[in-house]
């Protein structure tokens, strides 16, 4: 799948009932996601996946994913976003 239409898919996919969480995925899917490689792409597919409460706990650092792929890739996105701690 192209990167567009994986773009199109997401921004639909971003949008949460809690703001902190659809503030951190719109900001990535807007900002950097056109820049990652494919499996990077793919990847955030998969967190799309995730529950908001897990999602907002990663992305506020008050927990980690046990899967050690979406643990280094929430890293990594929140380090892309500036977000480092």
């Amino acid at each position: 799948m192209k990167s567009e239409e994986l773009k199109r898919r997401y921004h639909w996919q971003c949008r949460r009932g809690l703001l902190e969480v659809d503030i951190v995925l719109n900001d990535y899917l807007e900002r950097i996601f056109d820049s990652e490689s494919e499996p990077r792409q793919l990847l955030f597919g998969r967190l799309l996946e995730e529950q908001d409460a897990d999602l907002f706990e990663w992305f506020t650092r008050r927990s980690v994913p046990e899967d050690q792929e979406l643990r280094d890739y929430v890293d990594h996105m929140l380090i892309r976003l500036g977000r480092p701690d």
